[in-house]
């Protein structure tokens, strides 16, 4: 594997000049949304951000001022988010107030339409739930990509590693130990924590024709990033074959459980390591 070392996210994750870009999975997808706005609003680049699951308020106030969409057609939304870009400022929009200070986010279908309207240059979706928890399985309906995604980031956090696959340290425990047809409360090696993100990732190849990264956070420090670069491995030799996914009826057969790159990262001290997989 080739590596190359960024101090900024976007760079990481190989951004072309605009993108719609959906990070999902878990272990810090929130901060890697207000990371990723931050850096390329900072760089002059237009920047909505949103969730088209549901997110905290307070979450998506840090990015930019936060327009609920209730009601409105596209055409509205854009002039709507078209004003707070023109201050230079990154945007964020959610459907709805909900409960408990949350948002509701956009459907997939809309934010498909959002983007194809051409008012940003980015487009950053936060895709699925995870309540915290640094591994999970999609459940059903997850995650929530929309079509017309163009990169989307599959994020586990490395301190899962040594956690049992039960409710409260892995979200969906008990898929995630069917899926990967083990038994409830194992622990989570460096084995298991590929083989879960290599399942998700060939769930999403049956899904998405979008370019597919891994990024492996909370690669703190030298062991961080020993930890990091050994799942990493494990990615890199995952195999293609038949993967049993949770909700049954929708088989991935020969779907590829490779990253088209995987990205280990330490979003609190803003090193990320970029690694090229062998075709």
């Amino acid at each position: 594997m080739q590596a190359i070392v960024f101090d900024k996210l976007a760079g990481a994750l190989g951004l072309d000049a605009g993108e719609l870009v959906s990070i999902v999975g878990a272990g810090g997808k929130t901060t890697a949304v207000q990371q990723l706005a931050g850096e390329l609003s900072a760089g002059g680049k237009r920047v909505v951000a949103t969730t088209s699951t549901a997110m905290f308020l307070s979450q998506l106030s840090a990015i930019g001022p936060v327009h609920m969409a209730t009601g409105e057609g596209t055409s509205e939304l854009v002039a709507h988010l078209e004003d707070v870009l023109a201050t230079g400022r990154a945007a964020a929009v959610a459907e709805s107030l909900g409960d408990a200070g949350k948002v509701a986010g956009l459907s997939a279908a809309r934010l498909s339409e959002l983007w194809s309207a051409g008012l940003a240059d980015f487009l950053i979706v936060e895709a699925d739930g995870s309540r915290g928890l640094p591994f999970k399985a999609f459940g059903p309906h997850e995650p929530q990509v929309p079509a017309a995604a163009t990169t989307v980031v599959v994020m586990a956090g490395l301190d899962a590693l040594g956690v049992t696959i039960s409710e409260g340290q892995v979200h969906r425990a008990h898929l995630l130990a069917s899926l990967l047809d083990i038994p409830l409360g194992s622990v989570v090696t460096a084995r298991v924590l590929a083989d879960g993100l290599s399942a998700q990732i060939a769930q999403l190849r049956g899904t998405t024709r979008a370019r597919i990264v891994a990024m492996l956070n909370k690669a703190d420090g030298v062991s961080g990033q020993a930890s990091g670069m050994a799942v990493a491995e494990l990615l890199e030799r995952a195999a293609s074959g038949p993967r049993r996914l949770p909700d049954g009826p929708h088989e991935a057969a020969g779907a590829d459980g490779r990253a088209d790159s995987v990205v280990v990262a330490s979003l609190r001290e803003k090193r990320f390591t970029r690694l090229a997989m062998e075709p």
